[in-house]
């Protein structure tokens, strides 16, 4: 007899690290399970458009994770279920009730009403100030660009301003930086919203009430539609964070493109975020990726490691914390290279585990807290070339051979300065792994990739973005 809530259990645990926590929080999470019979999987869910968001988006990873955990092939249905619906409302009312009362003990009558607009109409987050980001070389241009926008110093040549970079870089904090300011310094009305969430709103209007007859129906949906666009058109500033996952949404994309044209000829400002350049997201139309083309791109790259240690610094006397030495400072910010996020987290663990075990943070205690003997194995010559090769779209048998074709030879290089950026092995080392090439080819490929980053921005990015593939992997 099959523990249905145990195997579901298991399975969770997997998409839950494979889906980002919104989605996952958001479609997954509610689900539950209720029958399985010939190999097929049936699950309730609060929401009446849960299946078309999750088999669109995530039906291949879900189908790998039930195989995984059913060790058979398994396939699934979703299906609304009323009471579930009930109780989801309920509990998200009560949470919404409580968080109100929780803001009005915290906050004078005037402060509330203007964090009350901000949190329902604008949707930012306080805590993302130009005053508390850090700036450097890798992000100068975007940061000035940012505050350029925000003060209405920056004119048609900044809209849209589109920010591109890593995961964890910052492109958040500056998107709502600049809604920040606007907000609170030249009263504007301002929306700040992710593409998930955008997808998200779109979905709850096109399929709100499929119960209805098909008359009433179709005008409840039209009428939804014209506020759904009407929200999004009334504003003077639309900020999108991670606009790449517009990718392969058709519908999505037409009603963004519609958007985008009223604002922009209206004079209003966009500024949209993304983890690569227009040109290099795959799956959206021309018209939309030209559009995104028209004002200022800034990219924001890997910060060095001084930078690095005044971010967590920052971090550290914001805070309070005592007993943090240069010497662990420089350590987290030196294990911590590719992502701000991930120097943060960890930051943060430490904190908890020296407060659990009543611990100072020494830098023995520090290699504890974060595991520092299994992060440090982590990452081989292997792995490296492993990951690679799915970046690139090539066999790993091509990148270790004597191929000198264009694409190979240029996926060949990359790993190899991944390599010893990542893991500081010897140049013997990677040749030996990579085909028993010589050392000096090893160092001279290096050498290359180095020097051409430092004039070939394209480049960059695509080595930034293998580095945190690989360091998230």
């Amino acid at each position: 007899m099959i523990n249905l809530n145990e195997k579901w259990t298991k399975v969770l645990s997997i998409l839950k690290e494979e889906i980002p926590n919104e989605s996952y929080n958001t479609w997954v999470l509610p689900l539950v399970p209720s029958v399985f019979e010939k190999n097929k999987l049936t699950l309730f869910s609060p929401h009446s458009f849960t299946a078309v968001t999750l088999k669109q988006s995530y039906g291949e990873i879900i189908t790998r994770a039930l195989a995984e955990v059913f060790k058979e092939p398994v396939q699934f249905e979703i299906i609304q279920d009323k009471i579930l619906a009930e109780n989801f409302e309920k509990a998200q009312r009560k949470v919404k009730k409580e968080e109100q009362k929780k803001i009005t003990a915290e906050f004078s009558e005037s402060k509330y009403d203007a964090l009350k607009q901000m949190l329902s109409d604008c949707h930012l987050n306080t805590k993302y100030q130009f005053d508390n980001f850090v700036v450097g070389s890798y992000n100068k241009l975007a940061y000035g660009a940012a505050l350029g926008v925000a003060e209405g110093k920056a004119g048609e040549k900044f809209n849209p301003l589109f920010i591109y970079g890593g995961s964890g870089l910052g492109k958040t904090h500056l998107i709502q930086a600049i809604g920040n300011y606007i907000f609170s310094k030249r009263k504007l009305k301002v929306k700040y919203v992710t593409t998930e969430e955008f997808l998200n709103d779109l979905l709850e209007n096109l399929y709100h009430g499929v119960e209805k007859d098909t008359f009433t129906k179709g005008a409840e949906k039209n009428k939804r539609m014209t506020k759904f666009r009407q929200k999004y058109r009334s504003v003077d500033v639309l900020l999108i964070d991670d606009i790449q996952f517009v990718a392969g949404k058709a519908r999505m994309e037409e009603e963004l493109f519609n958007i985008f044209d009223a604002l922009y000829q209206g004079g209003k400002q966009i500024v949209l975020t993304s983890d690569r350049l227009p040109s290099e997201i795959k799956g959206i139309s021309d018209r939309l990726k030209t559009r995104f083309e028209w004002g200022l791109m800034a990219d924001i790259g890997v910060p060095d490691l001084e930078t690095r240690m005044a971010i967590l610094k920052q971090l550290i006397d914001k805070e309070g914390q005592t007993g943090f030495s240069l010497e662990v400072i420089e350590f987290l910010a030196s294990v911590y290279k590719n992502n701000i996020r991930e120097l943060e987290g960890a930051y943060n663990k430490v904190c908890a585990y020296c407060s659990v075990y009543g611990e100072e943070p020494t830098l023995d205690i520090v290699k504890k807290a974060i595991n520092y003997n299994s992060l440090s194995k982590k990452i081989t010559i292997d792995f490296i070339i492993n990951k690679t090769a799915e970046f690139f779209g090539i066999s790993e048998e091509e990148i270790k051979g004597g191929s000198r074709v264009a694409a190979v030879a240029y996926a060949r290089k990359a790993a190899i300065y991944a390599a010893r950026e990542l893991t500081g092995d010897s140049w013997q080392s990677i040749g030996n792994v990579l085909g028993n090439r010589k050392h000096s080819t090893i160092m001279y490929s290096y050498t290359e990739v180095k020097e051409n980053m430092l004039r070939d921005d394209k480049l960059c990015d695509e080595i930034n973005t293998l580095f945190n593939i690989i360091n998230q992997s």
